[in-house]
């Protein structure tokens, strides 16, 4: 990665453990800020600025650059972030995610007013809405989804989800080069207002697919005129809820309010400024002195039991997990032994990571796909803290108490948290393996770029679901996947995946998914470390801020009243 209108104080969760512990907030003990502006609090005593005081419009923080503007290109949650409101598909995220019983409920229409779904499960039409129109006024229209498609689907397009589109029949094979005849593929024109759509094989979970920013439309013509340059914001042509008026880099984003948006009479913020701040406790400075009403992103873990009685604490479920990731493309390298990935799996106690290090925030993931998902449950007990078996697996691999390991690198991307974890797990493997790790930090691009090209070894990681299903937890580690990036291939896991692909039957299906995630702990590439939640700062005052286990929040569901009211005594 990541609404409606409603009271977001209702569903602000505090945790007990540790709010009981605490006597301070960041406010000052006791205090509560003034509704606007510096003012007095209770007691007659000043208080801070509130979120938001000192900005001149709604302003939340990003933590890095985003690496593109083009959906088609994107894979990262900065990115992301953007994209959700510079652009729109077919469907979109809905508000919120919490108290949904059905998938249908998960997206709402966008570009598309409405669709219809073929008897067989396979067949998806289309109607795109009248009104729907480019920033620069012309319409939006089936023509314009069908050829942003196949522009992802072009062989060798540098797109980390083109696989997200193979599930249209014949995708994959056009965009592998094995056919060439784009009218093979299941995506067909029927008229300007009409686009109909025919799967590989039914697939539950189309709609979210298409409400993810590789299924936007782009602008076609300005591409082939402008290249790379059409993302800049004096080139940009969107067709969302905002439109990019400025970018710095390192600074900041300024949005505007798309007037030619088909819903512009129910979007209330005419201006959204985006910060872009790496360090996370310069993003709760920011928010502390009235820079930001929203912090963006997850707070760093030391200053989150300072904030947990405040009252624009907010903790949501998150639909991800974090985890490491290993490079078994070299031939040399330990790493390519399934012994060593298993041993090092083992040597972590996520317990103490998730108790000890990150202050009891997240949930211990002995799995890869989080749990809560409709109709699946988990093989196994997935992977345990054994210290003595992993002792065992690295000494039949030929590294007793670790004699003999070549110092390894491990990669994370500039972040406080990210620091916490990889100097625990670097303890624990000395001390429980003998095993000496290196640790490397970057800037969000950079580490990116290592990722991608497989510059590493081994490298922080984390997934949040693109939709809600195991698919999109799994599907990753298939091969060939573009967000694969291990080097890592296992014919029975694709076999599994495929299968599931193909059955009808719902249980059936989980099945298979659940006897693929056992493979890929068994031995995959990936030591899952725990499942996120998402601790942020958001002002009480914003409006439509909900729930939403992947983290996405349009900005426009929000509006911000000019005087907000006292908080309550």
């Amino acid at each position: 990665m990541v609404m409606s209108s409603g009271n977001t104080m209702a569903r602000r969760v505090l945790m007990g453990a540790l709010a009981g512990a605490m006597t301070l907030s960041i406010w000052g003990c006791d205090k509560e800020p003034a509704p606007s502006g510096k003012g007095q609090a209770k007691g007659g005593q000043a208080a801070e600025f509130v979120a938001g005081s000192k900005a001149d419009m709604f302003t939340f923080a990003v933590a890095a650059d985003p690496q593109t503007l083009d959906p088609g290109r994107m894979s990262g949650a900065p990115e992301g972030r953007v994209a959700f409101n510079l652009f729109e598909g077919l469907m979109m995220p809905g508000p919120t995610t919490e108290g949904l019983k059905e998938a249908s409920e998960l997206v709402v229409p966008g570009v598309a007013e409405s669709y219809e779904l073929s008897e067989d499960g396979r067949t998806y039409t289309f109607k795109l809405r009248e009104d729907a129109k480019w920033s620069n006024g012309e319409p939006v229209t089936a023509e314009d989804f069908e050829r942003s498609w196949r522009r992802v689907l072009t062989p060798d397009f540098p797109s980390d989800y083109q696989s997200f589109m193979w599930v249209i029949d014949n995708a994959e094979a056009y965009s592998k080069g094995e056919i060439t005849d784009w009218s093979q593929v299941g995506v067909k024109v029927v008229d300007a207002r009409t686009l109909e759509v025919t799967l590989a094989q039914p697939t539950p979970y189309f709609p979210e697919l298409v409400a993810f920013y590789t299924f936007f439309p782009v602008p076609m013509d300005l591409i082939e005129e402008k290249g790379n340059a059409w993302t800049r914001a004096e080139n940009i042509v969107s067709n969302g809820a905002y439109t990019l008026e400025s970018y710095r880099e390192q600074q900041d984003m300024l949005l505007k309010k798309n007037e030619h948006y088909w819903d512009k009479d129910n979007v209330a913020l005419d201006q959204a400024r985006i910060r872009i701040i790496q360090d996370t406790n310069a993003a709760v400075n920011a928010y502390r002195t009235g820079e930001l009403h929203w912090s963006g992103t997850s707070l760093p873990v030391a200053q989150i039991t300072g904030l947990l009685t405040h009252p624009d604490y907010l903790q949501e479920p998150m639909l991800g997990v974090y985890y490491y990731r290993i490079n078994v493309s070299d031939e040399e390298s330990p790493l390519v032994d399934n012994r060593v990935r298993q041993a090092l799996a083992m040597a972590v106690d996520r317990q103490s990571l998730v108790e000890d290090t990150m202050n009891n925030l997240y949930t211990v993931a002995n799995h890869f796909v989080p749990q809560g998902l409709p109709g699946y449950t988990e093989q196994g007990p997935g992977l345990s803290y054994n210290v003595q078996r992993a002792k065992e697996l690295l000494a039949e691999a030929g590294y007793p108490d670790g004699e003999g390991f070549p110092r390894v690198q491990l990669l994370y991307n500039v972040d406080e948290n990210h620091k916490l974890i990889a100097e625990a797990v670097q303890a624990m493997w000395k001390r429980n393996l003998g095993v000496d790790i290196q640790l490397v930090n970057k800037e969000w691009r950079t580490y990116l770029q290592d990722v991608s090209s497989m510059s590493y070894e081994i490298a922080r990681a984390g997934w949040i679901g693109d939709y809600n299903d195991p698919m999109t937890f799994l599907d990753m580690w298939e091969t060939g996947n573009g967000n694969n990036n291990t080097g890592w291939s296992d014919a029975e896991y694709d076999e599994l995946l495929n299968k599931a692909r193909a059955e009808r039957d719902p249980a059936q299906r989980m099945a298979f998914l659940a006897q693929a995630e056992a493979i890929v702990l068994e031995r995959g590439p990936v030591i899952p470390v725990y499942y996120y939640t998402n601790n942020i700062l958001v002002s009480r005052f914003l409006e439509g801020f909900e729930p939403h286990n992947r983290d996405i929040h349009l900005i426009k569901y929000l509006s911000l009243p000019q005087e907000p009211a006292a908080p309550a005594e």
